[in-house]
This record gives structure tokens, C-alpha cells and sequence, in this order.
């Protein structure tokens, strides 16, 4: 048996980042799918074309059966490997290895198979992220300007809007190693995400959804929380597994950007769990308890994008984060006691935007 790590291919979409074990007869696929789950496949050897793309310098694998699906293995080892395998059981059977040492070490192999797949799509998930929690802030703002810049966000910023949720943002005056940077896109999704470092992104459709100062002190509490608390960066190491577990193991933080980069486009709608997501609405909560804004912008940011598409599926920024009406549960039962009181500035500020 031999190990790999490649990228699947099904249809025509985007790569899977996959583990590839090859045996004697079979190999196996283990990859994560879009929206996180775990899947695995497996491809009879008689069933598979191998061979070399040299302008990829890369294993080309093909599995006859499923027309779409293809598998790129960089360098020259797999499909060669593959084509030794497939020689040998054309020969006749009694120029064939031993029967029983075939089945024992193939038991043997799928044994450490289970092990180094429970390994790929769990400890090393988990390591990663905890070691994103001891970078250092520098390396975190370099890997998510980095990030941001591959996205190509900035040929399409609403330069003027920029300015004033930063303005307000900074009125907000909240204590922070991290400098927050806040970029408002020009574009009809309704979402906003955050990236490792400052850097926070809002889409205009989403802007243009919120009604009152204390919704925009919400939603820039919630994803500044993301970033003071290291929700961002843990929640992308994690999801990137091994490429980017291996680069902080042996500090090359070149290769992790290098990963990030590659993926941008997908941290645009990069979910969390559920107790980061809840960390974040209380945290949040939090900010605005302490410079006593209405909480109750919690509720109305919640409750005016649900409404922003009515009769058909919830604005993405809601899609990503979970559990919307549990979360306004316990956003109205936390804030009971919150003293109120209005801010003129942060209220003139916000009617720049209108």
C-alpha cells in the first residue's frame, strides 16, 4: 500500500484537498466535502486509467466508471505505482505474490488506513487550530491581507461608506490589540465575514438592511469578536487541515498564506461552530451593555435580515451562522437588565450612511 495526498475532482468542481490510499486491488479517497462532511470512495484498479500530465507534472488518475471524476497526485510515483499494480494482475497466477501474504498485509494496511484517516480528518484538524491560537497578531494581520487581497475586493469598495463604519467603529471606542479594518463592497449578497487580523468585510446589500445605529453597533461587535478572540483564524486552520498543521509545525508561515490565498474565495462564507457563534453574539452583547447601546439591535439585525428575502432562503450572512431564532432567544433573555441610554454621536454617524 502507498499514501498520497492529492486533489479530487468530481464534475467539473472545485478541487477536494483528499488522502489516497492505494492497494492491491483498490484504492480509497477520503476528502471532505463543501459543506464539511466527511466522505469516502473507493475505485476497483481494473476500473482506473493512470497516467503522467506533464504539464501539471502531476498523477492523473480516472476512473472509467464516473466519467467526471478525476484525481491529480503531484509527481510521477502514483500513476507509475498504479500501472505496476495493474501489470501484475494481468500475470498468470502462479507468477503472482502469495495469496495469504497479499490478505495479511492488506489487513495490516487497512488497519494503519483507519488510523491515518481518524489522524487527517481529526487530530490534525484539532492541532491546527490549536496552534493558530499562539500566533502572534502580526502574523495574523500578514495572513489576512493576504487573504484579502486575493479576493480582489478592493476594485469594488465603496470608498465613502468604508470611512464612515470605520468612523463609527472607532467612536464605539473598544480596547483592541488587533487594528480593525472595515471595508464596505459593493455587491448584492447580504453578508459580512471576518478575516484573521482587522480586516472585516460588509457587503452594501447587507448595509443597506440595517435600520438604526444599534443594528450596525451589533453586527460590527459580532465580527470584531471574531477577530479579537481568534474566531476567524482558528475556525480557517481548522478547516484547512493538514496543509496548513504541517507549515506552523515547521514555522512556514509562507506556506500557510500560500494555503490561505489558495482558498480565499471559500472564507468568504467560512462557518463557525455553534459555541464560537454564541461567543461571539455575547461578547458582542457585551460591548454594547458597556457603552449602553440598545441591545435590542441584537434582535433587529437578526430579525430584519430574515425578512430581507421573503419566500425564499435566508440572506447568506444568516445561512452561515446557525440556530437564528435560538440565538435571538437568548440575545433577549441576556439583555433584560441593560441600561440604556442615546448616543448622539454614534447616531449622527450612522445617518452619514443614509
Amino acid at each position: 500500500m502507498k499514501s498520497y495526498f492529492g486533489n479530487y475532482f468530481i464534475s467539473g468542481s472545485i478541487p477536494f484537498e483528499s488522502t489516497v490510499l492505494i492497494f492491491d486491488k483498490n484504492l480509497s479517497i477520503g476528502y471532505k466535502r463543501a459543506d464539511g462532511s466527511n466522505a469516502m470512495e473507493s475505485w476497483q484498479l481494473n476500473d482506473v486509467e493512470a497516467s503522467f500530465d506533464f504539464g501539471r507534472q502531476s498523477s492523473k488518475l480516472r476512473n472509467n466508471k464516473y466519467p467526471g471524476a478525476e484525481l491529480l497526485i503531484e509527481g510521477n510515483d502514483a500513476s507509475n505505482f498504479i500501472q505496476s499494480l495493474q501489470a501484475e494482475h494481468k500475470k498468470p497466477w502462479h507468477q503472482k505474490s502469495s495469496g495469504k501474504e497479499w490478505i495479511r498485509n492488506g489487513a495490516l494496511l487497512i488497519g494503519i488506513f483507519g488510523l491515518l484517516f481518524l489522524l487527517y480528518l481529526l487530530i490534525v484538524p484539532w492541532l491546527a487550530e490549536k496552534m493558530a491560537g499562539k500566533i502572534s497578531t502580526t502574523t495574523e494581520k500578514q495572513l489576512g491581507d493576504a487573504a484579502y487581497d486575493a479576493m480582489g475586493l478592493s476594485g469594488s469598495e465603496d470608498t465613502t461608506a468604508s470611512y464612515i463604519v470605520n468612523e463609527f467603529f472607532g467612536a464605539m471606542d473598544v480596547s483592541t490589540a488587533y487594528s480593525i479594518r472595515i471595508t464596505v463592497v459593493n455587491d448584492n449578497v447580504v453578508n459580512a465575514f471576518a478575516l484573521p487580523g482587522g480586516r472585516i468585510v460588509i457587503y452594501s446589500a447587507l448595509l443597506k438592511q440595517i435600520k438604526s445605529y444599534p443594528e450596525l453597533a451589533a453586527l460590527l461587535s459580532h465580527e470584531f469578536i471574531h477577530v479579537n478572540n481568534k474566531h476567524s483564524t482558528k475556525s480557517i486552520f481548522r478547516r484547512l487541515g493538514s496543509k496548513v498543521f504541517i507549515g506552523l509545525l515547521f514555522g512556514r508561515f509562507g506556506t500557510v498564506t500560500s494555503v490561505l490565498v489558495d482558498h480565499a474565495d471559500n472564507l468568504k462564507s467560512l462557518k463557525y461552530s455553534r459555541r464560537l457563534e454564541k461567543e461571539a453574539d455575547m461578547d458582542g452583547l457585551n460591548i454594547l451593555s458597556q457603552r449602553n447601546i440598545d441591545p435590542q439591535g441584537f434582535v433587529d439585525l437578526f430579525e430584519n435580515l430574515k425578512q430581507a428575502s421573503p419566500g425564499s432562503s435566508l440572506p447568506e450572512f444568516l445561512g452561515s451562522h446557525p440556530d437564528i431564532d435560538n440565538r435571538i432567544g437568548y440575545i433577549k433573555e441576556a439583555s433584560k437588565n441593560i441600561t440604556v441610554k442615546e448616543n448622539e454621536q454614534l447616531k449622527a454617524i450612522f445617518e452619514k450612511l443614509k
